[in-house]
């Protein structure tokens, strides 16, 4: 990863945790949204592409990714997983547009052979576990691992073959 992915990601951390904090502080009045894009299958990326041009491929998602939000949206890569955090989010219908944009950005990057999951979660939510102190790289995890249950909307982008 290059060295403006790895500060995104610490900024893009930073802000997570301090979401969180707040949160369970005033949990009513404090609502963010986070996307969760994952490659699926980073091997058959690496095979296809070679790792070079795979990390290029990647780092090019976040860069669109990038473009296409807010400057109070903040998007992160961690190796085949894009996270984007967008406070304050009233409807699901504004999140679901952006991820319409989502969707485009991930079908426009050559990266289609493999399928691509889009979990949207709709924070706060009431899930008893998740009063426990996460750092904010625990709570990512947290909902990668169980984005089936947690996630608000769910979409799977499967693989195009040629």
């Amino acid at each position: 990863m290059s060295q403006a992915t790895i500060e995104l990601c610490e900024k893009f951390l930073y802000t997570l945790e301090w979401l969180l904090a707040v949160t369970k502080r005033y949990t009513s009045q404090v609502h963010f949204g986070l996307v969760h894009i994952n490659f699926s299958n980073p091997r058959l990326l690496g095979d296809t592409y070679g790792a070079q041009e795979a990390t290029h491929k990647l780092d090019q998602i976040l860069i669109n990714l990038q473009a296409a939000f807010r400057k109070t949206d903040l998007v992160a890569r961690d190796g085949v997983d894009f996270w984007v955090l967008v406070p304050f989010t009233p409807t699901d219908e504004i999140l679901a547009d952006k991820i319409r944009e989502i969707i485009a950005i991930a079908s426009q990057s050559s990266l289609e052979i493999v399928e691509r999951d889009i979990s949207i979660f709709s924070l706060p939510f009431c899930v008893p576990e998740l009063n426990q102190d996460y750092t904010a790289a625990e709570f990512l995890a947290y909902l990668k691992k169980n984005h089936v249950r947690l996630a608000s909307h769910k979409i799977v982008l499967p693989p195009v073959t040629s």
